[in-house]
């Protein structure tokens, strides 16, 4: 399987509010695929076997298998990297 194969394939994004492409959901977290993108792809393309094919293990765990951060603590790295990155 390519690694490009389904870049094309877009979904409304459910943090965005727009479209967005595959291509760009795969690579959007500091080049690792977005925690929503299983979900978010299901039923278009068989993108939980795309990801076990490309990611090690413990690269797909880390991204898929993790529990999400809370918002509350989103928000605080957020505000300190806005306050050492001098903004």
């Amino acid at each position: 399987m390519p690694y490009r194969v389904f870049d094309h394939v877009t979904v409304r994004c459910p943090k965005l509010g727009s479209e967005v492409s595959f291509g760009y959901c795969r690579v959007v977290s500091s080049g690792l695929p977005c925690e929503r993108a299983l979900g978010c792809f299901a039923g278009r393309l068989p993108v939980e076997e795309y990801f076990r094919r490309v990611l090690r293990e413990e690269t797909y765990e880390r991204c898929f298998c993790s529990p999400p951060a809370d918002r509350y603590g989103g928000l605080l790295a957020a505000v300190d990297r806005a306050r050492r990155g001098g903004g």
